[in-house]
């Protein structure tokens, strides 16, 4: 399911990745690059999507003014996403010591998540526009060749992801026995059957894919708006969805391991609460 997910989330969180403000643009709205062009990746001191998207624009040749304003795009949006990268640290660092205690505590979490919503939601607007904003500075050929950069980097990722399921790796670090491993995948099992009840049979993903694909596609277009191709996520919704997989997850593990396991797993979570690698624009 993990890596089902990789993709479309991948795509669905990068799209907004650069600017600050956006116009409806069109290949007339577009000025004619002047001068040489060079290959070379922007947005170097960014993170997540933010900076994927930069290594993607590292195959497209640009010109030194396009370069120049997408550095100063990526600036701002970089700024304008630290509040939800120190949301979502404080978030992180409170499941950690849950974990550590061994036990969940949902209202405790709640005003952490609600901080991340709220960030990620004042965010929204710009960061839709911002995506707007890119598509005007590249040309046709050059928001073609982003694309297909996009996706390649993409995929790479997802075969990595391939090469070592999140999940295995957290039971190989944890050091379950297989009769700790049955437990979990057995609860989980359950747990996403019985979410899984009431919707219409898609897969969770299949959203996300599509809204995903449905952008690149349009990007490669002269026209390229937003509210067209792909209406405003529901924040609120689709964190809530997130957190309640993942405390789910949490709240079914939690009882199968030991006390060193838990500490372990806490660890593990403040490490990457440190990193925050993965932590970019949010949602469009």
């Amino acid at each position: 399911m993990l890596r089902r997910l990789l993709v479309p989330l991948a795509i669905t969180l990068v799209t907004p990745a650069l600017g600050c403000s956006g116009t409806v643009s069109t290949e007339a709205a577009v000025a004619t690059p002047e001068g040489a062009t060079t290959r070379a990746p922007v947005a170097q001191s960014t993170h997540g999507p933010l900076k994927l998207a930069g290594d993607a624009l590292g195959d497209v040749p640009l010109t030194a003014s396009q370069r120049t304003a997408i550095e100063t795009l990526a600036t701002a949006t970089e700024a304008r996403h630290a509040d939800d990268r120190a949301a979502r640290k404080d978030l992180v660092l409170t499941l950690a010591a849950q974990v550590q205690a061994g036990q969940i505590d949902r209202a405790a979490l709640q005003p952490k998540i609600d901080a991340l919503v709220a960030s990620l939601q004042k965010a929204q607007p710009a960061d839709r526009a911002a995506f707007e904003q890119l598509h005007a500075l590249l040309t046709a050929d050059q928001r073609t060749a982003f694309v297909d950069a996009m996706q390649a980097r993409i995929g790479e990722r997802v075969g990595k992801a391939l090469d070592k399921h999140p999940l295995k790796q957290w039971a190989e670090d944890l050091g379950l026995t297989e009769d700790q491993r049955s437990q979990i995948k057995d609860a989980l099992k359950q747990q996403w059957q019985a979410s899984a009840q009431g919707h219409d049979g898609a897969p969770p993903w299949a959203e996300a894919k599509e809204r995903g694909a449905k952008v690149m596609t349009a990007f490669k277009q002269d026209r390229f708006v937003m509210d067209e191709v792909s209406p405003a996520m529901d924040v609120a919704a689709k964190a809530r969805k997130m957190t309640d997989h993942m405390l789910g997850v949490a709240q079914v593990a939690l009882p199968v391991l030991t006390p060193q396991q838990r500490a372990i797993a806490a660890q593990k979570l403040r490490d990457r609460a440190e990193g925050m690698e993965d932590v970019g624009p949010g949602m469009p």
